[in-house]
């Protein structure tokens, strides 16, 4: 028993004020000063568990600043639908032009894409009304600098 009591001792040493600090910690993170953020893709099941977060932000008493739905398909070249690409890669295909009917292709499946990530996010933001909603547009490459951190700026700004 007195080994155990040791043991309890030296672990009382090594923690504590545990439960101090981490009750200070959330104290910090509900007061004013202090603002989530919760990001997401534009797919359901990222979407799906932003919700999950919303909500317990909520339960928690959390200061919510907003939601940024992040890797947008961005719209490609207006007035040409998807499937006005396809027919017309289709025409181009028949012509021998591959290429260009490649590209047609191409813009078709962006503009899929495009439709579907603003029908998933109208989706989400009539689910979540009354919250701050950003949006940013996919780059084409990682942000893992300065600079990729000023576009996505960029994007946040509008």
């Amino acid at each position: 028993l007195r080994d155990v009591q040791t043991f309890v001792n030296a672990l009382d040493t090594m923690f504590g004020g545990f439960r101090e600090r981490a009750d200070l910690t959330y104290a910090l993170l509900k007061d004013g000063g202090t603002a989530f953020v919760v990001v997401a893709a534009p797919e359901r099941d990222a979407l799906r568990e932003a919700s999950f977060f919303l909500a317990r932000l909520g339960r928690d008493g959390m200061p919510l600043a907003g939601v940024v739905i992040n890797r947008v398909a961005p719209a490609p070249v207006a007035g040409v639908s998807a499937a006005r690409a396809r027919a017309a890669a289709e025409t181009l295909a028949e012509d021998g032009s591959e290429g260009s009917a490649l590209v047609l292709e191409w813009h078709a499946e962006l503009a899929d894409l495009a439709s579907r990530h603003r029908q998933v996010v109208r989706r989400f933001a009539a689910g979540h009304p009354g919250i701050p909603l950003a949006m940013v547009t996919a780059l084409p490459q990682d942000v893992h600098d300065v600079e990729g951190l000023r576009a996505v700026g960029a994007g946040l700004a509008g």
